[in-house]
């Protein structure tokens, strides 16, 4: 991962600006918010994915004053998964104990914008093979990202139409770890911790369940997470069956501090 001067509070107010300022010199699209400033405690440095062209895309890296791991967190990938990327949005604002965090709020930023689940070139999950290359310019770029950070964990934020396991073809409400290291023993705890702190009892249909392990048998970026670098990740699904968006957007930043709690960085107020 790279190092870089720390940047006080100016600069990194400054470089927030610069990110969001990406969307509004493209004509204020409904889809993507501009994000919360981020936490006192926080060092900030944004720079654009695929600089100069329609796909163009910040990434923010949000570094505690203690040296940690490294965690990287992706919104948008599927542009009508408004909880993915409002939860994304919201993270920024975050701060961590130690450690470096990594968001890519609007991975699919036209898709975004169009609040659909496809992009130009279709569905950016599908763009991932593990042991190739990602199959468009897009997705190399990210996972470029990736593989400069080297992250200790990977996390990828969706939404389904259904509940696992019950409603035919649709995964919401469920956590679909790598096979790598601790992944699969940590996703069934949060599962619990979101189960008994969140999901009311009268909810029952709605408790989250574990989705099968990711092992890079398909073209999504988790999957390529488990597979070629061989890290935990986690792809995170919530359900817009019966479920309200903003309980959803709730739901799915509750699970990402849980689950990066897991991995050393623990938000701080």
């Amino acid at each position: 991962m790279k190092r870089r001067t720390v940047l006080g509070a100016g600069a990194a107010t400054v470089g927030l600006v610069a990110g969001a300022s990406v969307l509004r010199s493209r004509g204020e699209p409904s889809g993507p918010s501009e994000p919360p400033s981020p936490h006192s405690s926080m060092d900030l440095e944004t720079h654009p994915i695929m600089e100069g062209t329609d796909r163009e895309t910040p990434l923010f890296e949000l570094e505690a004053p203690e040296l940690g791991p490294t965690a990287i967190v992706f919104g948008g990938i599927h542009g009508g998964e408004t909880n993915g990327y409002r939860a994304a949005e919201e993270i920024i604002g975050w701060g961590v104990d130690s450690g470096t965090l990594v968001v890519i709020p609007w991975a699919e930023i036209v898709a975004v914008e169009r609040n659909t689940r496809d992009g130009p070139e279709g569905d950016l999950n599908r763009k991932f093979p593990s042991g190739e290359e990602p199959t468009t310019e897009l997705a190399r770029a990210l996972w470029a990202e990736v593989e400069r950070y080297d992250p200790d964990v990977v996390l990828d934020l969706h939404r389904s139409r259904g509940i696992y396991d019950t409603h035919n073809q649709w995964v919401g409400q469920a956590i679909f770890p790598t096979g790598a290291g601790d992944a699969p023993a940590d996703a069934r705890a949060v599962i619990e911790q979101m189960n008994d702190e969140h999901v009311p009892r009268l909810m029952l249909p709605h408790r989250f369940t574990m989705g099968n392990t990711l092992t890079g048998s398909n073209p999504l970026l988790i999957h390529k997470v488990g597979g070629d670098l061989e890290r935990p990740g986690f792809l995170v699904e919530l359900t817009d069956f019966m479920l309200d968006p903003a309980t959803q957007v709730r739901w799915t930043e509750a699970l990402t501090e849980r689950l990066l709690e897991r991995y050393g960085l623990e938000r701080i107020a």
